[in-house]
């Protein structure tokens, strides 16, 4: 027969084995029971694709904040471009586009305070994008592009921001931060956004400030009494002049 310390020593694993397994057993049914908690969606990014021309990291040597607007700043590659003449033009865009379009809600005047505008000195290569009709083309060069909503690059024009892609690539934006959509088709596709009075806004707003020319606009003695005079002298304001 076996002595009263191996029935104890045998209770004891015993009653050690029961509670490990009855252990084991509520881990595993709160395991099953627990629900998973869903990862995060990432974030929806608008990207463009570009050759390999277009640097991961880009030679931006000097940032500048933009005179009269909040957040609004460029950045500048190889190319000057003064944040003056820069402000002066969103000016112009801005009193111009409310005069045709109109901005009820602020939204396009909130985009150009907080704005990122990128400058470069040569032409980029997309994989694809559509002319003004809205007719897909494939590995086309451009001169400007609607990165996101408050994001964009435009090339240097040779005679200044009113032979660039400046004022086209502002459009862009605001009918995306007005309607959630760039409309990247223009007057093609399905969107119905871009219509025949944003092109000729586009080629009346660029042709005042090329007449005006980046050295006026850059220069300081040059007072926004007489740029609102010649602004009044040119422009159409969605309207037919006599």
């Amino acid at each position: 027969m076996f002595g009263w310390r191996y029935y104890a020593t045998t209770i004891m694993f015993s009653s050690l084995a029961y509670l490990a397994t009855t252990l084991v057993c509520l881990v595993a049914i709160k395991s099953c029971n627990k629900k998973e908690t869903p990862k995060p969606e990432p974030l929806a990014v608008y990207s463009v694709e570009l050759d390999l021309e277009w640097c991961e990291t880009p030679r931006h040597s000097k940032q500048f904040l933009i005179p009269k607007y909040e957040n609004t700043v460029q950045i500048l590659d190889v190319c000057e471009v003064s944040a003056l003449a820069v402000s002066r033009s969103l000016y112009v865009f801005y009193q111009n586009w409310v005069a045709w379009f109109g901005d009820d809600t602020g939204e396009v005047r909130h985009m150009l305070n907080n704005l990122l505008i990128e400058w470069g000195d040569t032409k980029r290569t997309v994989h694809s994008a559509y002319n003004i009709h809205g007719r897909l083309i494939k590995n086309v060069r451009v001169t400007g592009l609607a990165i996101a909503p408050n994001h964009m690059w435009v090339m240097r024009g040779e005679k200044g921001i009113g032979t660039s892609s400046f004022v086209h690539e502002l459009v862009h934006l605001a009918l995306w931060n007005v309607y959630d959509s760039a409309d990247p088709t223009h007057e093609g596709g399905e969107d119905n956004l871009w219509t025949k009075e944003h092109t000729e806004f586009i080629n009346e707003t660029k042709d005042l400030l090329f007449l005006i020319g980046d050295r006026y606009l850059a220069d300081p003695n040059y007072n926004m009494d007489t740029l609102r005079s010649v602004m009044e002298s040119n422009l159409r304001y969605g309207e037919v002049k006599e």
